[in-house]
């Protein structure tokens, strides 16, 4: 039995992190048993009535749990509360509480809408949907879509229903069945109307026995296709009159058709057209005309703030007393990205050793997309969230451009005068210890600016070759200032010693540490490539969209899922769409919990046109995934061995990309061999290991006294 807890001792109540589907007719809900018993089981109890499911198992380690609620089979319309060993379970920061429908039996789902309730509690509203006919592919041509799918058994007759939501009326098609399957082909220019109203249809199966089932998609795994499958639009005319025909799934996964007037030319793309995805290079035409003007400001800024900051140079100040703090600055610790999960990890880890604390330059976001490292304080320079009052000073100062942040830097848009002013001051009140700085802007400004009794670390996440001339120049004229540059690979020391070698900043390789993800390790069995990053030119995705066509060709059983969000996803989906491949490519948008994401896969792809470093190959590894990658400039050749843990082929060739995945697609005793060596891989880059060289270079960088005191 548990003892008491002393007097003081604050009991921590469950919270749930993530409710999910995990198969047909199954929930899992994962979270934290605070101060629970191990043994704990997972109640839910409907509000209304008082009913309880109560035989769920809890597994996990003594502090976190995972919960299976099977819902097939029982009646559980209503709102449950969940309750873990007398305590109300209640909803974590930042959990994912996203609704979703649930296959139960053929033809028959829910939908379950997780929540927190007013008690801050979770709460499961869970309604049954319709009898509903289950979609498995649809093919879109230029006057016609066909359908394939299912129906529950016991029908008769079958019929497609196309049904005007606006209207009321209906269109009938053909149907063939064999058994429980049917075929179907809808001439879209049946749907065209002469008048220029907005329309949208559903569609049905009529079966016979009864009221017709609506056609959705409800027994797979991804739960919101709406996100995740782009269908392409047509134009398509009848008797004078055209309209725009768009396929698309709704919110409760169920297909429909929106018909809408034409627009410009060219707002419909036929099929097979590429679709441009050239690299963003416009920052503002204003910023274009200002950027003289910038340049001028931001050396005047510089040589005020040293004189504020106290900045003298590398390693010139007094000695530090005590062991001193290290602060992390970075511009949003609050959003997701690479450089953001990798800066948590190295928090966390230092935090063992150190006082820590990082330094968002701005905040946007209530919670953050990942969790706060504990034992680590976090504070915000700039809080823009609508909730935070400003003063007018701060207001004017919000709309000017920042002169501190280089304006060849891509964070410089996300900065302000009020950021500068915020950061300046910030700076000059750091106490003895070490700075590090996560990204080009940010290390120009610590090299100028860090006071003379703080150690100046700079980090960079990307090679010296990937940034714009005037940064790379003024990297070349003002990195020399910084006592220290973390760079992540063999590559990147080489080049950066190099434009430094007139400098006394010592140049560290340390690569990213790999933390521990959730998830289990993947099976490696089902047909599934799996890629993930943000939805920018870097990543190259549409790369690997155009090398997954052929993929999709020879091997249609095989689909490749894209966790991530970005500016090019609507570029994205109409490369999809117009390719032809949205039976086969989803855009999942992004997750919270990647390490299941991966785990879902059999292969793992990167096609980015260039790397820092690479950190989601080394996640993808630990989960157990062989990779295909582009040998780009920098990080994968660093990561991968060739033959061994996964397939390197030459930078953005786009074939030899799909002639790799294919190899790997058709030995599967090849891909659970390199599936095993590269979990070995993985653990070379333990957040333990990358720690201990962290340790090694704050230690090179303290005085006597500080390592004295350490």
């Amino acid at each position: 039995m548990r003892a008491p807890p002393a007097h003081n001792e604050t009991l921590k109540a469950p919270a749930v992190r993530r409710v999910r589907p995990t198969g047909p007719g199954r929930l899992t809900v994962e979270g934290d048993l605070g101060s629970a018993r191990p043994e704990a089981v997972l109640v839910l109890r409907e509000r209304g009535s008082g009913a309880e499911h109560r035989h769920v198992a809890l597994t996990g380690d003594s502090s976190r749990f995972e919960a299976d609620v099977e819902l097939a089979g029982g009646d559980w319309r209503g709102v449950w509360d969940g309750y873990v060993d007398g305590a109300r379970l209640m909803v974590g920061a930042g959990a994912g509480l996203d609704a979703t429908t649930l296959s139960l039996a053929p033809g028959e789902a829910c939908e379950v809408a997780p929540y927190a309730a007013e008690d801050g509690g979770l709460s499961l509203r869970i309604a049954p949907l319709a009898p509903h006919a289950e979609l498995s592919r649809a093919w879109v041509g230029e006057r016609t879509v066909r359908l394939e799918g299912s129906v529950p058994p016991g029908g008769g007759h079958l019929e497609l229903v196309c049904r005007s939501r606006e209207r009321g009326d209906e269109l009938v098609s053909a149907v063939s069945a064999v058994g429980a399957g049917f075929t179907a082909e809808l001439e879209l220019e049946r749907l065209v109307r002469d008048d220029a109203e907005p329309e949208v249809w559903d569609l049905y199966v009529d079966t016979g026995s009864g009221s017709p089932l609506r056609l959705g998609a409800h027994d797979d795994d991804v739960a919101n296709k709406k996100q995740a499958v782009a269908y392409p639009a047509r134009r398509v005319e009848r008797a004078g009159a055209e309209r725009r025909l768009q396929p698309y799934f709704t919110v409760e996964n169920n297909f429909s058709i929106r018909s809408r007037a034409p627009g410009p030319a060219g707002a419909a793309r036929p099929a097979g057209r590429a679709v441009e995805t050239a690299r963003p290079g416009s920052r503002g035409w204003w910023a274009e005309r200002a950027t003289p003007l910038l340049r001028i400001a931001r050396r005047m800024a510089l040589a005020l703030g040293a004189r504020i900051t106290g900045a003298r140079g590398p390693a010139s100040g007094p000695p530090v007393p005590g062991p001193g703090t290290v602060y992390i600055l970075i511009m949003h610790a609050y959003g997701m990205g690479g450089t953001i999960r990798t800066v948590l990890n190295l928090a966390e880890e230092l935090a063992r050793r150190h006082d820590v604390e990082i330094i968002s330059v701005v905040r946007r976001r209530d919670f953050g997309f990942f969790a706060m490292p504990p034992g680590v304080r976090v504070t915000a320079l700039d809080d823009r969230r609508a909730t935070t009052p400003k003063a007018a000073g701060a207001r004017l100062l919000s709309r000017l451009p920042s002169v501190l942040m280089h304006d060849q830097d891509y964070g410089f848009h996300a900065c302000s005068l009020w950021t500068d002013v915020r950061l300046v001051r910030k700076l000059r009140s750091l106490s003895p210890g070490w700075l590090i700085t996560t990204r080009p802007g940010l290390n120009l400004i610590a090299a100028r600016l860090t006071p003379g009794h703080v150690r100046s670390i700079g980090q960079e996440h990307m090679n010296f070759h990937a940034h714009r001339p005037a940064l790379a120049a003024e990297i070349r004229r003002a990195y020399g200032g910084l006592d220290a540059l973390a760079v992540l690979t063999a590559d990147d020391q080489r080049d950066y010693s190099h434009v430094l070698a007139d400098a006394h900043t010592r140049i560290a390789r340390i690569p990213n540490a790999l933390p521990e993800i959730p998830g289990e390790r993947a099976e490696l069995t089902r047909p599934i490539v799996v890629a993930a990053g943000r939805l920018t030119w870097q990543k190259g995705f549409d790369l690997l969209i155009r090398a997954f066509e052929r993929v999709a060709r020879e091997r249609p059983e095989w689909s490749l899922r894209i966790y991530g969000a970005g500016r090019k996803r609507d570029r994205l989906r109409r490369l999809i769409a117009t390719r032809d491949l949205y039976n086969h490519v989803f855009l999942m948008g992004s997750t919270q919990h990647l390490g299941e994401a991966l785990a879902e896969g059999s292969i793992f792809a990167l096609s980015s046109r260039y790397e820092g470093f690479g950190m989601v190959i080394l996640e993808a590894m630990s989960k157990g995934l062989p990779v295909v990658s582009f040998d780009c400039p920098r990080g994968p050749s660093e990561i991968v061995h060739h033959g061994e843990d996964g397939l390197l082929v030459a930078a953005e060739d786009v074939d030899a990309l799909a002639a790799a995945l294919l190899e790997l697609i058709d030995d599967a005793p090849r891909r659970r061999r390199m599936g095993e060596a590269a979990v070995r891989t993985a653990r070379q880059f333990d957040v333990g290991v990358i720690g201990s060289r962290w340790e090694r270079l704050l230690e090179e960088l303290a005085p006597a006294s500080a390592k004295a005191a350490a």
